[in-house]
């Protein structure tokens, strides 16, 4: 049985589309882009947030400091209209931001009245939308000089004005720790990635192992050594389970490297720091929340990986031996990936814990245990019962391999 698992192991390493779709790029292009995507977003946002924003006003010396407000705030320009066509100088981008007083409005803290001021714009993307937000932050600036006037003409106070502007103001005290909080989110997004690198990791290897040698008419000649068919099984399942278990633990710690590559080594030291302490940020970011993961929790990950793994080599092997051609094996495989990722998605929906019940769900178990092996949070008992149920459902799927691989009707389709 050993010397079919390394002929078959060294077949499949040597199989270039197994090593780029299983390997090469799960561990080093996938999170490469995923990191690289994620540091261009953030780039692209700073942007926004420092871009700087051309704005006009028409009427605006009836308000007086309005205008004054946008100019001294950094990273707005005012300028002239030269025509009365809004739409045009806006979709010119002549102007960002067009504000016109209306005839009739003066300063609230004169009226004592709510005043109405129209502006121009267009916001149809993300990008829009982070500019629109500092726009919306000198406006409200405006609106709270506004409120202390009229609450001096009013001859109220300072707190009577907080008063009337939100009369009960929420002072939130959250127990939660920030691991839990990122748990709630990174847990099932880490347990969606693994879970699918393990089921497309076994999908190479077992199309090469199963249909694969029906096409290549190895398969005979297999069948005719001293092995029983269970040792044969034995043997290209344990070759699927290496290759889709090898490629899951080092994508995880691909990732744990881009982490830190990501977060420290692409960091300015000196600037950065100093731009933390000045806005409260701590840093080191991803390695600091990862910081908090103990080893004995990243073993546990691992551990759940296994049987797991082992459920979606069974599976992929049994529909590969099945398929008559390469071509019908692959129309197999898209219901097993939706088997795969529909029960993640379970994990995402507000309220889905891990216990005893929830611990007896194929792939959904595992999702949940990870999430909260991210938050911290986990129940040891539960992860045992987890373990229990996934290995007894994996052992039954790898019999059933077994007897589904003896029946010549399968292995011999036409």
């Amino acid at each position: 049985m050993w010397l079919v698992y390394k002929k078959e192991l060294l077949e499949i390493l040597r199989d270039k589309k197994t090593l780029i779709f299983s390997i090469l790029l799960p561990t080093l292009i996938f999170p490469v882009l995923f990191f690289a995507i994620g540091k261009f977003t953030a780039t692209k946002t700073e942007e926004a947030e420092n871009k700087e924003i051309k704005v006009a006003f028409v009427n605006s010396e009836v308000l007086p400091g309005f205008a004054d407000l946008f100019t001294r705030e950094k990273g707005f320009i005012k300028v002239e209209l030269e025509s009365n066509d809004y739409e045009s100088a806006i979709l010119d981008k002549k102007v960002d931001y067009i504000f016109e007083v209306p005839e009739g409005v003066a300063l609230p803290s004169s009226s004592q009245k709510q005043e109405v001021l129209k502006v121009y714009s267009k916001e149809s993307t993300r990008l829009d939308n982070i500019l629109g937000k500092r726009v919306d932050d000198v406006v409200d600036a405006f609106n709270n000089t506004q409120r202390m006037e009229l609450g001096r003409n009013f001859n109220l106070t300072t707190d009577n004005v907080k008063a009337f502007n939100k009369p009960i103001l929420i002072e939130e005290n959250n127990f939660a720790s920030e691991r839990e909080k990122v748990g709630e989110f990174a847990g099932p997004m880490l347990a969606y990635l693994l879970i699918a690198l393990a089921v497309s990791g076994a999908m190479y290897p077992a199309l090469e192992l199963g249909v694969g040698e029906k096409e290549r008419g190895t398969l005979e000649t297999l069948l005719l050594t001293p092995m029983s068919k269970g040792q044969i099984v034995m043997a290209k399942f344990g070759v699927i389970f290496t290759a889709s278990f090898f490629t899951v633990i080092v994508t995880l710690l691909s990732y744990l490297f881009w982490v830190w590559i990501f977060t420290f080594a692409f960091e300015p030291s000196g600037v950065a720091a100093d731009a933390d302490s000045l806005t409260g940020k701590q840093s080191g970011g991803g390695l600091d929340f990862l910081s908090n993961i103990s080893g004995l929790d990243l073993l546990l990950i691992a551990v759940l990986l296994v049987p797991l793994t082992s459920i979606f080599a069974s599976i992929m092997l049994s529909a590969s031996i099945y398929a008559k051609n390469m071509k019908e094996a692959q129309a197999y495989m898209s219901p097993i990936f939706m088997i795969g990722f529909m029960p993640v998605i379970v994990a995402f929906v507000p309220g889905m814990e891990l216990n005893v019940k929830t611990a007896m769900i194929p792939v959904t178990n595992v999702a949940l245990a990870m999430k909260d092996l991210i938050k911290g949070t986990v129940d040891y008992g539960l992860i045992t019962i987890l373990l229990v149920s996934t290995a007894v459902l994996a052992g039954g799927l790898l019999y059933w391999t077994t007897v589904f691989f003896k029946k010549e009707k399968v292995l011999f389709r036409s």
